[in-house]
């Protein structure tokens, strides 16, 4: 039983240990000089080595001596690592973790073939990696399953002494008389429920990751595809403070591989044509994540060639049949789409990486069955973009909070631009003007005294934000900035067209979020 812990134990540490291992090794590559950074690279392996030597895993202690015994030397300068060598030490950490879920063993055939060539080449000079040619192509490992998130310290405390106070709560009970036990019984319950409904809100909280997270996954995948086509590519997260939660991201792995993957091998174009083209050597991937109402806008855009229109006319022409007049009678939507058909590939031949006609159609059945939709946009030499929307089953918004009447109402953050008091001077006219208090039949009580919440320009009509321009609101008191838990509409409420989701305030209470696209069109 004592061994089954241990060995519990030295699986979470030394995954954590080779996770982090990837990421440093991502900068050295960068910086093959660094010595601290080979310092930090000897520090993990050893790590993983000291542990495994304690659970009496020799073959992987041995193998974590032999990369240790390159580091010591690059990090004390004795020897002058390349890229060669940086990639060995990724087929290396990729061996490792096969290793780890083995509880120190290997039992792949393939990772038994790796195991081999590696040991092989750390018994060598490291110098002698620099004659040899640059390794064959092979397909890039895909991110493990979402199994841990982030979660602030203070986060559990507060979970923690939450959880106390409901479990002392019932010792508080007060000797009642039977007069007393109405109002009595009645008040306590109403404080047992809304510290239940406080504890929900931030056990809710734990399962939620930020969309940079989910980016950071596929960094490694993204670096190895690139090398395996000869490309120069980054990724770049825009929107990733969004928090979404962990079991919709986790079924998106498989989808965004496929993505990703496209995007590298038909997408991107190698540096020196993009040189030649104008452009960048390094090309670009960014995922761009957005919320609109209840639903979570992914969007996925590269600056590449763009999807390859000769390849889909050809598949109408030989696999569907259709003339060059059917053909340019398609829109341009329909067209694109063609790539979502499962038997479609425009690889010119199949490798491990491409070419087997899978991959578009896995997604968009994928994205199918999370009840999202995909909309594809691409321009010759300029790029593909990749517009996913999917509901919302749970997720974390900042929001301006705000009364009107006998409703508390929130603008997500984002999308508010300044608020005044009602009685003083306007800092500009208000072109357009959303009237709440008739759409809700709310009567003005505020006596002139209440607010006017400025919208920014671009969060209702998609352009640049203008100072001259912008949508109005009022309020009759504004209660606040704070986080919300948003989770979708119920069938009442969406009939109304003007909100967007209902809002779980940390203490249990609800809000209506408003939708600023439905109350553009509302707007005076």
């Amino acid at each position: 039983m004592e061994l089954e812990k241990y060995q519990k134990i030295f699986i979470q540490e030394s995954s954590r240990y080779l996770e982090e291992l990837d990421a440093v090794l991502l900068k050295v590559e960068n910086d093959l000089h660094d010595q601290q950074l080979w310092g930090e690279i000897h520090g993990k392996i050893h790590s993983v080595k000291g542990m495994a030597r304690a659970l009496s895993m020799m073959d992987l202690g041995n193998f974590c001596h032999a990369m240790e015994t390159w580091c010591k030397l690059f990090q004390d300068g004795d020897k002058t690592p390349d890229e060669r060598v940086v990639q060995l030490f990724f087929d290396g950490t990729d061996l490792l973790k096969a290793f780890v879920a083995g509880k120190g063993e290997i039992s792949e055939p393939r990772d038994l073939e790796s195991l081999r060539s590696i040991s092989e080449d750390l018994a060598k000079d490291p110098e002698a990696m620099a004659g040899r040619a640059e390794p064959e192509i092979r397909p890039s490992a895909a991110p493990g399953k979402i199994d841990r998130i982030r979660v602030d310290y203070a986060l559990i405390e507060s979970l923690l002494a939450r959880s106390q106070e409901i479990m002392l709560l019932e010792k508080t009970l007060p000797p009642l008389t039977q007069d007393q036990i109405s109002a009595g019984i009645g008040s306590w319950i109403n404080h047992y429920i809304s510290m239940l409904k406080g504890l929900y809100f931030q056990l809710a909280q734990l399962r939620l990751m930020p969309v940079q997270d989910f980016g950071d996954l596929f960094v490694k995948t993204i670096r190895d595809l690139a090398k395996s086509y000869n490309r120069d590519v980054k990724l770049e997260v825009v929107g990733g403070e969004i928090e979404v939660d962990i079991g919709l991201m986790d079924r998106l792995r498989e989808p965004f591989m496929h993505l990703l993957r496209n995007a590298v091998a038909h997408g991107i174009e190698p540096p020196d044509e993009r040189e030649k083209a104008g452009k960048d050597r390094e090309g670009k991937i960014v995922l761009n994540a957005e919320r609109h109402g209840d639903q979570l806008l992914l969007t996925v855009r590269d600056d590449g060639r763009g999807l390859d229109r000769e390849a889909i006319s050809a598949y109408l022409e030989e696999k569907m049949g259709m003339s060059r007049e059917e053909m340019n009678s398609l829109s341009n939507e329909k067209l694109l789409n063609i790539i979502c058909r499962p038997d479609f590939s425009s690889a010119k031949e199949t490798t491990q990486l491409a070419g087997r006609g899978i991959g578009m159609n896995v997604i968009s059945q994928a994205i199918e069955y999370l009840g999202g939709t995909m909309k594809i946009r691409s321009e010759p030499s300029k790029g593909t973009r990749f517009v996913i929307s999917l509901p919302l089953s749970l997720s974390i918004i900042y929001a301006v909070l705000f009364r009107l009447g006998k409703y508390v109402l929130a603008i997500p953050t984002s999308h508010v631009h300044t608020i005044e008091n009602m009685g003083s001077e306007p800092s500009r006219e208000i072109s357009r003007f959303c009237d709440l208090r008739s759409l809700l039949r709310v009567d003005d009580e505020t006596g002139g005294n209440g607010h006017i919440i400025r919208l920014r320009q671009s969060a209702t009509s998609g352009m640049p934000q203008s100072e001259d321009d912008g949508l109005g609101i009022s309020a009759d008191a504004i209660i606040g900035n704070m986080p919300l838990m948003a989770i979708p509409l119920g069938e009442l409420l969406a009939k109304t067209g003007l909100f967007a989701g209902v809002g779980i305030m940390e203490n249990g209470d609800i809000s209506l979020i408003l939708d600023v696209e439905k109350m553009q069109a509302a707007a005076a």
